[in-house]
């Protein structure tokens, strides 16, 4: 993941997390990785006051699609990364392009929502996206 947010953000491509975790277990599960999420734009929880309900519903999204600079990002261009079922349908019903990288031990079937489904996030690659290639090895 730090590959691919550096990247994003060093190319300038805004990046946020929107997250169904609360602060309290946010801040607990991220304490050692403070320098990655300060490279994003905006980072939108589960108890925001804006997300009146969980994933799969798309509060989420859409309250996080609403707070990039110079106004709310239209969902058909947000591509969102997600590992779960609940929040790949989340992206989905927000109308935004989802790509899934799924505990191998998830049952296949739930891969069917996903724009894309990849083993690793080593293995995207951000062309096919229409974002900024990675620069050669």
């Amino acid at each position: 993941a730090s590959r691919l947010i550096e990247h994003l953000h060093a190319k300038g491509v805004p990046i946020c997390l929107a997250t169904g975790s609360h602060r309290r277990h946010f801040e607990l599960k991220t304490q050692r990785h403070g320098e990655l999420f300060k490279l994003m734009h905006h980072i939108v929880l589960g108890d925001d006051p804006e997300v009146k309900k969980g994933k799969p519903a798309p509060d989420v999204f859409l309250a996080a699609a609403r707070r990039f600079e110079g106004g709310p990002i239209d969902s058909e261009k947000i591509l969102v990364f997600e590992d779960a079922p609940a929040g790949a349908c989340a992206a989905k019903n927000a109308g935004m392009s989802v790509v899934m990288v799924p505990d191998p031990r998830l049952d296949s079937s739930h891969h069917a929502i996903a724009d894309q489904v990849l083993s690793s996030l080593m293995d995207f690659n951000p062309s096919e996206w229409g974002l900024p290639a990675f620069e050669s090895a």
